[in-house]
């Protein structure tokens, strides 16, 4: 195998090359295609020059290992972990399409807050996932999270590369990178995953120390610290408090919440940050309901327990007296209904005989206002209308025997029934539901009870009638709310229901029944509910079987695939019928594969040994038994690939002479750039990457040793100012990037000379 994989490359025998994404200290990184399923994902490659190391192919290993223990959406998807022909391993990604948080952010700048939140809030959920599974991710950054859309939803993340992981119960030996240094990125590391709190093992706050610097930069665009190389970072965290994300960047604005939320994300002290994922979760998402109660994580129902208190029920004394809430019985309900409709029924009786014996009165029929009073007095003797009637009727027949009382005492009565018609017009509506006009009329009457003298006669009583029916009047707007409520909860439930969001319609089911209890369509919602839980159930099976039979295919078991087929048939036979299609196609291609594979073996036998006439005989005798055009493409690239090999040597060998003169010279961008040429000239050479990879660990050195400068020139500063504090750090942050630092006892002894 050469150094980087040509585009057009098949390994092992389904996975087609199309471009190379990246390369890191562990392995190359490549978009394929499975020719099979037809389907983009991302293959991960063990480095040539790391695989007879077995620390790192226990790593790798190891990798693979914890993506198998993590299934979570906010987390990408490990599908298969093999070994190629020439011994190096491999591993296949799930493929997102779409972004990666840091180049998000050096494109367009800071995430708008709400963004940032809910993505925040996925980011957190999948490192919870990686928590809760015993490991910590220990390299989580910008360029690890990918956002990505789907079509109609919103923004989602999902986190990846976990080959950094580590169990909290790993091998500590696997811990250092060969030159010493710290696994992860300087830039988000927390303070104690540099070292620089010695004797404390790391854990899952590490992470989310690191996404607390992550979130920072989505909200800002900015780091939390100006800091010229990442080991002064590191310094400027040990020792200095975050820059405030309020005004870090004049064009955000920063809730200030949001900025206690980071702060403490990003204390230095553990047992300062959040104590876990989920705690984190929380509180980025009470900042996403303050800034909108219809944040994307919540539901936009009212909370159970929370809509207006009903009328008080009958109560009973409880334990040590303590009073509690009576059910009524279904006969004393019943009851109960009957005496509110007969009161009712009397408020409105009530309320025509004072209307009709006032314009008796007025029409002079005395005798026929005198039988309505007394009918009154008879069948309502405790009407609250009763007592003004009759002080009416008696200053009428006062005046119809040549005695009228007094002006002032006539218009009082009248006054006083004008009122006691206005709260019996009060009580008539509210009893009819009419909210509107039972409001009106409650007006005229404290319009009525205003115009009586504080002193004047039932003046108390007009008062405590009228505090009565506001009380009255207020019950049944409460009521009403109620029903209100009641009435949105089973529209949403029902809404829910329709759309099958199972979540949504259970949590608007739980609350109606929380508002009302016995409500008529409880049997059949509660009987809906039963129906959509068993398709979402169903559903599930069926999503999970057919992501084991397709995880299956692509490893080409087809036992497992079919059993996963019968699976996926009890719950969707749709869904069924269709993926049998694919495994039949699969297996017909597997098949076909088989029949192809001795040719292709002899081909590969060949091409080794440079027998090339007998190789292109083989790849004709192929091409008659109707191979893939892209296997025969290949085959027949690499014979030309082969045939100009010879050629190729000679002109390479002139490039070797010129890249370690350059070498010799201490030319170092000479040399990159002498095996840049040679990698244009010659792109199926494997020595252009071999000397690109000698010039990167020489310059890799070379920058070792600059930064050893700039950490002597720190710790030389700090001893010139006489500040031995400073100093001890500066000199903790150089034994990082030198841990065998020769001068470092003498800088030792210089500094503990320093006044303390």
């Amino acid at each position: 195998m050469t150094a980087q994989q040509q585009a057009g490359t098949v390994l092992d025998g389904k996975y087609e090359v199309l471009e190379r994404l990246g390369g890191g200290g562990m392995g190359e990184v490549y978009l394929v295609r499975h020719l099979h399923l037809d389907e983009k994902r991302v293959v991960k490659i063990l480095r040539a020059d790391r695989v007879s190391d077995p620390d790192a192919q226990k790593r790798f290993l190891r990798e693979a290992k914890f993506a198998t223990q993590i299934k979570h959406p906010n987390v990408a998807i490990l599908y298969d972990y093999s070994r190629l022909e020439d011994g190096s391993f491999y591993m296949v990604w799930e493929h997102i399409e779409g972004e990666d948080v840091g180049t998000r952010l050096r494109r367009d700048g800071p995430f708008p807050v709400k963004i940032a939140l809910e993505l925040a809030t996925q980011a957190l959920r999948g490192l919870n996932a990686i928590h809760a599974a015993g490991m910590i991710h220990r390299d989580v950054s910008p360029d690890n999270l990918m956002i990505f859309n789907r079509p109609q939803e919103r923004p989602r993340l999902k986190i990846i590369d976990l080959g950094l992981a580590k169990n909290l119960e790993a091998d500590p030996d696997l811990e250092l990178s060969q030159d010493g240094m710290f696994m992860g990125k300087l830039l988000y590391c927390a303070p104690e995953q540099a070292g620089l709190h010695k004797g404390e093992t790391l854990d899952h706050r590490t992470d989310l120390y690191s996404f607390g610097l992550v979130l920072y930069e989505m909200v800002s665009g900015l780091p939390p610290w100006e800091a010229g190389t990442p080991q002064g970072a590191i310094f400027k965290r040990l020792s200095e408090d975050p820059l405030p994300l309020a005004g870090r960047n004049p064009e955000v604005e920063v809730p200030p919440q949001l900025e206690r939320v980071v702060r403490r994300a990003l204390a230095r002290e553990r047992e300062d940050r959040f104590p876990d994922a989920v705690a984190f979760i929380e509180a980025v998402q009470a900042v996403a309901r303050q800034l909108d109660k219809s944040a994307t994580q919540e539901v936009p129902v009212p909370r159970p327990g929370a809509a207006a208190a009903p009328a008080a029920p009958e109560r009973t004394a409880g334990p040590a007296g303590a009073a509690t809430a009576r059910e009524l019985s279904r006969a004393e309900k019943e009851d109960l209904l009957a005496r509110i409709e007969r009161a009712a029924r009397r408020v409105r009786e009530g309320s025509k005989t004072v209307g009709r014996v006032e314009a008796l009165l007025a029409g002079g029929n005395l005798d026929e206002a005198r039988e309505a009073v007394r009918r009154l007095e008879a069948e309502e003797p405790r009407a609250r209308s009763l007592p003004a009637l009759q002080e009416l009727l008696a200053a009428a027949e006062a005046r119809a025997a040549g005695a009228p009382p007094s002006r002032e005492g006539v218009e009082d009565a009248r006054r006083r029934a004008e009122a006691e018609a206005a709260f019996e017009h009060v009580r008539r509506a509210a009893a009819e539901g009419g909210l509107d006009e039972a409001r009106a009329a409650l007006q005229h009457a404290r319009e009525l009870v205003a115009r009586q003298p504080p002193g004047g006669r039932g003046a108390a009583e007009e008062r405590a009638a009228l505090g009565e029916l506001e009380r009255r009047l207020a019950a049944v707007e409460q009521t009403a709310e109620r029903q209100a409520r009641v009435d949105e909860a089973a529209a949403m439930f029902e809404r829910y229901l329709e759309r099958k969001q199972l979540s949504l319609a259970r949590l608007a089911f739980e609350t109606l029944i929380d508002l009302a209890p016995t409500h008529r369509k409880r049997t059949d919602f509660e009987s809906w509910l039963g129906v959509l839980e068993e398709e979402v159930e169903l559903e599930r099976r069926a999503d999970e079987a057919l992501a084991a039979g397709r995880a299956a295919l692509a490893r080409e078991d087809f036992r497992t695939a079919r059993r996963q087929l019968a699976q996926l048939g009890k719950a969707d036979e749709a869904r069924a019928r269709s993926f049998e299609e694919e495994l039949q196609a699969v297996e017909r291609e597997a098949e076909k594969s088989a029949d192809f594979e001795e040719h292709r073996e002899r081909i590969e036998r060949l091409l080794r040994e440079r027998r090339l006439a007998e190789a292109q005989q083989e790849l004709d005798g192929l091409a008659e038994l109707g191979a893939a055009n892209v296997t025969l493409e290949i085959y027949r690239s690499r014979l030309d690939e082969a045939r100009t090999s010879a050629r190729d040597e000679a002109q390479a060998e002139a490039f070797l002479e010129a890249y370690r003169g350059r070498i010799e010279a201490g030319d170092l961008a000479g040399a990159r750039a002498v095996a840049g040429e040679l990698q244009r000239t010659a792109p199926g050479d494997s020595r252009p990457a071999e000397l690109l990879t000698e010039v990167g660990r020489l310059e890799g050195e070379a920058d070792r040793r600059r930064s050893i400068e700039q950490g002597e020139a720190q710790v030389e500063r700090s001893i010139a100012a006489g500040d031995a504090a400073q100093a001890r750090l500066a000199l903790k942050v150089l034994l990082q990037v030198a841990p065998e630092y020769k001068k470092r006892k003498q800088i030792e002894k210089r500094i503990g000379k320093l006044k303390r």
